[in-house]
């Protein structure tokens, strides 16, 4: 439940640390078009709901539960040849200008998981900031 938006659906997955996942339609928002300050006060939302309402556990280090932030997708996390796109904010609101190697790591383990990827299949990942892109896959 998220003050302002609702009850929305998040994921939560590990690249590094932890971050929440969700489609930025679920808040009204568009990642590719909506203002990027819209987007950071949605993501952090995201965040303070997430950390007041759910505990997290690492396996190895308690000192890693916690979660760094949130990443708004474009929402098209089945594979694709063409670029999926994100905006990840962490810490005090900060806004990466890269898709985020934690985050890029952190979504293929989600989309492997969930059974959207296979095993070597490469992603690209871009920042709806800058149009950088990162590129990723699920290795054994």
């Amino acid at each position: 439940d998220v003050p302002g938006h609702g009850k929305v659906v998040v994921d939560i997955s590990y690249g590094g640390t932890f971050y929440a996942f969700l489609s930025a339609e679920q808040l009204g928002l568009d990642v590719c078009s909506s203002k990027t300050r819209d987007l950071v006060n949605g993501a952090s939302a995201v965040t303070e709901a997430v950390k007041k309402q759910f505990k997290l556990h690492h396996p190895e280090s308690e000192d890693l539960a916690f979660l760094y932030g949130t990443i708004l997708t474009d929402g098209k996390d089945a594979f694709s040849e063409e670029p999926t796109t994100n905006i990840c904010v962490f810490a005090d609101e900060q806004v990466d200008r890269s898709p985020t190697g934690s985050g890029v790591t952190a979504r293929i383990a989600l989309q492997y998981h969930k059974g959207l990827i296979q095993l070597n299949q490469t992603r690209k990942f871009r920042s709806s900031t800058t149009g950088s892109l990162f590129t990723g896959k699920a290795v054994k």
